[in-house]
């Protein structure tokens, strides 16, 4: 149902060529070919997902890019000194369903360099609509949290789009959220 955003969300990262890139809640790696391409072969990509399960099924994905790593990690206690500088991080979809987002937004935006951009697609529900209800039993997400509040709170300069879709499909309206690190 997103893949067709994918392209456009990591084009918003606006990644050079040798450029490190982090992949927040990773995933099975639907993103992690996207970034191999955009960072070329000196560049660098860093898959992070708290699932071992999942960091499987990425494995197979990414197993003839060698500039993709994949890291099992909780988000809210990675630290510079286990990545290394990053210039971009993505996140799609894991916002709204990992635990303790507002700690993993500080975690990640302390990885990030100056100049650095932290690119959301996600999914918010401004009101209720039946398809809400299945997504959270589903997916176990919460379409109700803000993250542009909490990096705007942490010095970022944030630029919100919303998406195309229909709330009656994915529950809220898809957006693309671009925080800037001064």
């Amino acid at each position: 149902m997103y893949r067709d955003y994918r392209p456009g969300v990591v084009a918003a990262m606006a990644l050079e060529p040798g450029g490190r890139a982090l992949d927040l809640a990773c995933g099975t790696g639907p993103n992690l070919p996207l970034l191999a391409a955009a960072v070329g072969p000196a560049g660098h990509v860093l898959g992070v997902d708290f699932s071992g399960g999942m960091l499987t099924r990425a494995r197979r994905r990414v197993a003839e890019l060698p500039q993709v790593a994949l890291l099992q990690h909780d988000a809210r206690t990675l630290t510079s000194a286990e990545v290394g500088p990053i210039d971009a991080i993505i996140s799609t979809l894991g916002l709204s369903v990992i635990p303790d987002p507002e700690a993993v937004l500080a975690a990640m935006w302390a990885l990030l360099a100056p100049g650095g951009r932290f690119v959301i697609f996600d999914v918010y529900a401004e009101r209720w609509v039946p398809a809400s209800s299945w997504i959270k039993l589903i997916a176990q997400a919460d379409l109700y949290r803000r993250p542009w509040e909490v990096l705007e709170g942490l010095g970022a300069t944030v630029e919100r789009e919303w998406l195309a879709g229909s709330p009656h499909i994915h529950g809220g309206r898809p957006y693309l959220l671009v925080a800037r690190k001064p």
